[in-house]
């Protein structure tokens, strides 16, 4: 079987994000100026923007402007191809064909390849004008430059950027082409619009005899304003041929790293090329998928690609491990609530760096009081990283289940012992601060820390809970954050017992477990109702608000059979939670439940009173299964299936299966995502990790490996290269036959609903 190429499989013509995996990233949330050549909307060096970047401006042998208008474009992960017609008609314009292609390289370089065809049976001269435009307001220190020059082709600066309750920061960037400069100009001027149209600039006036003014003038009566910068470049065209030029902008802490960055790239035939390896360098690092549902298909890919988008590499501040941010533009950082998403995803990739890091990464930063930060800035606190403000974010997460979960693939007795400590201090804070009672039962402090603001549970226990603060605003024992402590201290008592064996610390852990065990059942679990709430800590008093949240004790074995019929009642009712495309986070029936984004009359950024997240659709999807498999029931294991595909379909712009998406919330009913957000590819849930576990069946534990695929509609299906213990795994499945390969060899074949147990 021939096996698909990930970048060409996810080609499209409504896309242009641009990212190779470092600290730059081109993903504007909403460009302006998207059809117009180089990069001019906002780019990002790290969670900071950078804005302009850089354009190009074409010049006949006249000096004349040559304007270009886009004809089509075309995208995938590697790049972004625009393909360019002439505007006008004039003699020397005639048979002249543009193409850019742009890229994000792995090291932090953003690159414009321009090939030039004359069609014509004439002779071409044309000037290539690479040039940009840089605020400078060092008195007003938002942003300013500094040791602006030029040297041999190159012209480098030091950029400093400021951005509120943050430090200012500094790095350095390099600008340049991959031909011979012929002139250049670097010139102050009084602040105007930044808009890349060359009639602006300082140069449209400066061109003479075909050259700049090779000057670098950046004093006046004050030293604010823009500074235009331009590199020149003479292209030869003959008749019937075509050239190529590049044009390259490098980001990098210090100067010697760009200018080296630069001059890699710019002794490379086709730069183009390095992005495109780098791309297919990661995606041959994971198990490879494919069946006969385009959109299951399609939609494990894209994930992959949003993971490599968002993943930063490097050692530097704050970010001494690799890590995966939880999305574009102001989520660019490491946020305590998906992080432990991307470990259940990126624990499938053959490496397990990224996803033992992203654990790591907030070890490191860990607040004095035990708690992690909720949003990791590359810098902030970096001398004094422990003391932090009464305000900081804070998230809730489960970070237990899946350290558990990864260890199963990639065993690491020295990596368990490393985070054990920081685990324990994690749950010592939430013994202390959040359950002074002893309760069994955990604090919610703000509607914030959980990540689901605006939602009625949180009025249940104060009508002003919706306000804006970070601090402790009420008291709510929820659900969530119990099944998030259980799951830890379930986790600790595991890691003890295998790392210490200390007999006293794993009862201490089971012990802990058994009494939140107890307080869900009897003071969370609503025996008429067959639901779990919140409780109100003032009265012992169960919240009765239905939210999405109500359902997370499904994700663990503290449910029995008894419970079973709860999970169905409420879960699958229209009325409540079973929408055309479910699950709101809010019931429908409840008064303060909106699929329009609105919470009291007004469309909010982060709605949780009825939009659908993938974030709690990737729980709700783990607890239907997991009832599924403990309970043996066959009406759960369809229900599981119908859900998975509602959930993958809803993510697809207008249901159009080559046009994959993940916004932060949709609409229940209508699917609609939240574009007026901006943010697509945003990591705030897992979708790799149910496709592998139900679809392909692959459900690794400690002992054994089961594959027992759900009965999804499929014709054929085939996961290969998954790497579990060091051992190579590969299902294929032809209609309701499946086998099974381990390590090259066929170990063992089956029919659904009867698994096979690899040992």
């Amino acid at each position: 079987m021939k096996k698909l190429n990930p970048l060409k499989y996810l080609e499209r013509t409504d896309k242009w994000y641009l990212g190779g995996g470092n600290r730059l990233l081109w993903a504007p949330p909403f460009p302006i100026w998207l059809d117009y050549p180089g990069f001019w909307d906002k780019a990002h060096y790290y969670n900071y923007e950078l804005e302009p970047v850089f354009t190009w401006t074409v010049l006949d042998e006249e000096g004349k402007q040559i304007h270009l208008r886009v004809k089509s474009r075309k995208w995938d992960p590697s790049k972004l191809v625009s393909r360019f017609e002439v505007i006008g008609d004039r003699l020397q314009v005639r048979g002249l064909r543009f193409e850019e292609s742009k890229a994000c390289l792995p090291n932090d370089v953003l690159t414009s390849v321009v090939r030039i065809k004359n069609t014509s049976t004439m002779r071409r001269k044309l000037h290539l004008m690479a040039w940009t435009t840089q605020p400078n307001y060092p008195f007003r220190k938002t942003t300013w430059l500094e040791e602006v020059k030029y040297h041999n082709g190159t012209i480098s600066f030091v950029k400093h950027l400021y951005r509120p309750d943050s430090p200012h920061l500094a790095f350095a960037c390099s600008f340049a082409i991959d031909k011979k400069v012929e002139s250049f100009s670097i010139n102050l001027s009084e602040g105007s619009v930044i808009q890349p149209y060359w009639k602006l600039t300082p140069f449209s006036e400066r061109m003479l005899k075909g050259k700049l003014s090779n000057e670098a003038n950046l004093s006046g009566v004050t030293e604010d304003g823009l500074v235009y910068m331009a590199l020149h470049s003479s292209i030869e065209l003959r008749a019937k041929s075509e050239e190529q030029i590049a044009v390259f902008f490098s980001a990098s802490p210090a100067q010697a790293e760009s200018s080296s960055n630069i001059h890699f790239v710019t002794r490379q035939k086709e730069p183009i090329k390095v992005s495109e390896q780098n791309w297919n360098d990661f995606f041959s690092g994971v198990p490879y998928f494919e069946c006969s549902d385009e959109y299951l298909t399609r939609c494990y890919w894209y994930r992959w690609y949003g993971l490599r988008l968002n993943t930063i590499d490097v050692q530097e501040g704050n970010y001494q491990h690799p890590f995966v941010a939880e999305g574009i533009d102001y989520f660019r950082a490491p946020i305590s609530y998906s992080a432990p998403c991307h470990i259940l995803e990126t624990r499938w990739m053959h490496d397990p760096k990224l996803a033992q890091g992203i654990l790591l990464t907030f070890l490191d930063t860990q607040r004095v009081d035990g708690r992690f930060q909720g949003y990791i800035d590359p810098f902030y606190y970096r001398q004094k990283k422990l003391r932090v403000r009464e305000a900081e974010p804070f998230y809730h997460a489960n970070w237990g289940k899946a350290l558990q979960e990864l260890h199963v693939l990639h065993p690491d007795l020295s990596y368990l012992t490393k985070v054990y400590d920081a685990l324990v201090k994690y749950v010592e804070y939430f013994d202390r601060e959040r359950d002074a009672e002893g309760s069994g039962l955990y604090d919610i402090h703000n509607h914030y820390e959980t990540g689901q603001e605006y939602s009625s549970r949180y009025l249940s226990v104060n009508p002003n809970a919706d306000k804006e603060n970070w601090g402790e605003v009420f008291r709510l024992r929820g659900v969530d954050v119990t099944v998030y402590l259980y799951e830890l201290k379930k986790t600790l008592a595991w890691i003890a017992k295998m790392v210490n064996g200390e007999k006293r610390e794993v009862e201490k852990w089971r012990e802990g477990v058994q009494k939140i065990r107890q307080a869900i059942l009897e003071k969370m679990w609503d025996p008429d109702n067959q639901m779990f709430f919140d409780v109100d800590p003032s009265n012992g008093r169960r919240t009765m608000v239905r939210t999405v949240t109500c359902f997370y004790p499904y994700l663990t074995d503290i449910v029995s059979e008894d419970h079973v019929e709860g999970l169905k009642k409420h879960l699958l009712n229209p009325k409540e939670f079973w929408t055309k495309f479910p699950v709101p986070s809010l019931s429908v029936n409840d008064e303060f439940f909106s699929p329009e984004s609105e919470w009291k009359g007004k469309r909010m950024n982060c709605p949780w009173n009825g939009r659908v997240w993938p974030m709690t659709n990737s729980h709700i999807a783990e607890a239907l299964a997991q009832t599924a498999i403990r309970f043996n029931d066959d009406e759960l294991k369809k229900r599981t299936v119908e859900f998975i595909t509602k959930f993958i379909r809803m993510m697809f712009s207008d249901g159009d299966p080559k046009r994959p998406n993940c916004y932060e919330h949709y609409n229940p009913f209508t699917g609609q995502p939240s574009l007026y957000r901006g943010v697509d590819d945003y990591m705030h849930s897992w979708m790799v990790d149910l496709i592998i576990k139900y679809v392909a069946g692959i459900r690794p534990s400690e002992g054994e490996i089961i594959v027992d695929p759900f009965p999804f509609r499929l014709q054929h299906m085939v996961i290969d290269n998954v790497f579990i213990r060091d051992q190579s795994l590969k299902v294929e499945r032809q209609g309701k036959k499946f086998s099974v390969w381990l390590n090259g060899k066929k170990y063992s074949q089956s029919v659904l609903g009867k698994p096979i147990v690899v040992a």
